[in-house]
């Protein structure tokens, strides 16, 4: 028989009845869906982390912060260890080569913020006067605090938006008086909105002060929670790394073989901290669609085996006319692999769907991997052909005569 006859006949068999065939579609249909907005919000989310490092300009510095721990995001100065100071900074300006600039972060937690009888608390930030040009801090209104603000400890402060919104509401914030823990400052400056920083952390619900004003005025504590050294050029990054760690090794007498008070991380260290944890949870979820496509292929061959027990007529009738085993054999193999590859298809194009109203409502970029959603199609025409195999051996061993009095 004919390859085009037996596509015909197989096609006509799906039509025939029409509500079986989504039946069996379905749960392929479901499993690609959910594999392509998975993989999708993944890669989307990677492409945001990546653009998020690129606008802070993650990728030209490196981050130094106290401890030995790798910890995720800025700790509080109260509660990290006291072996990051200023003279720090001065040697790997001084000692590290392509170092543009090193700027210095003292943060606390957890502050509470006072205007009026209104009372918040966020997190301030006290930062050298060149923190914006090593991460940029743009300013939507007002100013950012310079030198002689930092020379002069003086007592003013740049608010995050969403700080802004929760001490002021719509009421303009500039040259308003703010109480930090009962100290007076005024705010100059309203950064503009920036979002979660790669690590999570909420960018806009913040105060940053002077770093001076903030060791001296506020915290009462000289040791800092990090350094943000910029490189000249992200070529020279990972030397730099190297070359600060071997450096805060020396000033801080510490021995080889013993652990280290300090961290030293750069963009790509933390970049694929961050896309690790998220291709783990990918693959895990990858594997529930995965397995939701093996059940779509389970429920493809019972159907299928009601079909051909129903079909022993069709089939009799055509074995008597002339048709072979391996024609009936390939027909419903063809059944089978159509309806899982019409079934991946339909997946596709609701996955790709889902995945788009997915990057809108997250504020993610869309992020189809074609080549996964491409994977994902041909892995449901093999389902399809691999769990038809056994109603299509059934139909093929049916006897003609057999059959026709079935």
């Amino acid at each position: 028989m004919k390859i085009v006859s037996t596509v015909r006949v197989s096609l006509k068999g799906l039509t025939a009845n029409k509500l079986r065939t989504f039946f069996m579609m379905l749960g392929v249909l479901i499993g690609i869906t959910a594999l392509t907005v998975i993989v999708s919000v993944g890669q989307g989310a990677k492409v945001q982390v990546m653009q998020k490092m690129e606008t802070l300009s993650a990728f030209g510095a490196v981050m130094v912060t106290p401890g030995g721990g790798m910890t995720r995001g800025l700790g509080s100065v109260d509660s990290v260890p006291a072996t990051l100071t200023a003279e720090d900074a001065q040697a790997i300006q001084a000692e590290v080569p392509h170092v543009q600039d090193v700027a210095l972060v003292q943060s606390k937690q957890g502050m509470s913020i006072k205007v009026g009888g209104q009372s918040y608390a966020t997190t301030v930030w006290g930062v050298t006067p060149n923190y914006p040009a090593i991460r940029p801090t743009p300013v939507s209104r007002g100013e950012f605090f310079g030198p002689e603000e930092q020379a002069s400890q003086a007592r003013v402060a740049v608010l995050g938006q969403d700080t802004a919104v929760a001490l002021f509401g719509e009421t303009d914030p500039l040259d308003q008086t703010i109480r930090i823990e009962n100290v007076p400052f005024r705010v100059i400056g309203l950064q503009k909105r920036l979002g979660a920083s790669p690590g999570g952390g909420n960018l806009d619900d913040r105060i940053l002060i002077p770093q001076a004003t903030a060791a001296r005025r506020l915290f009462n504590l000289t040791n800092l929670t990090q350094l943000v050294v910029q490189i000249d050029g992200r070529a020279h990054v990972a030397a730099g790394a190297e070359r600060v760690k071997q450096l805060l090794h020396e000033r801080h007498h510490i021995a080889a073989g013993l652990p280290e008070d300090f961290s030293v991380r750069i963009a790509e260290q933390m970049l694929g901290m961050l896309t690790a944890s998220s291709r783990t949870l990918t693959l895990f979820l990858g594997i529930v669609a995965g397995l939701s496509l093996l059940v779509g292929g389970f429920i493809v061959m019972n159907i299928m085996l009601i079909s051909v027990s129903e079909r022993t007529h069709e089939i009799g009738l055509r074995r008597a006319v002339g048709a072979r085993r391996r024609d009936i054999l390939l027909q419903f193999l063809l059944e089978a692999g159509a309806v899982t590859a019409a079934g991946g298809l339909l997946g596709v194009l609701l996955g790709v769907g889902g995945a788009l109203a997915a990057s809108r409502l997250m504020g993610w970029p869309a992020a189809i991997s074609w080549p996964a959603v491409i994977i994902a199609v041909l892995f449901a025409g093999v389902v399809g052909l691999v769990f038809g195999v056994q109603p299509a051996r059934k139909a093929a061993a049916l006897h003609p005569v057999e059959a026709l009095r079935g």
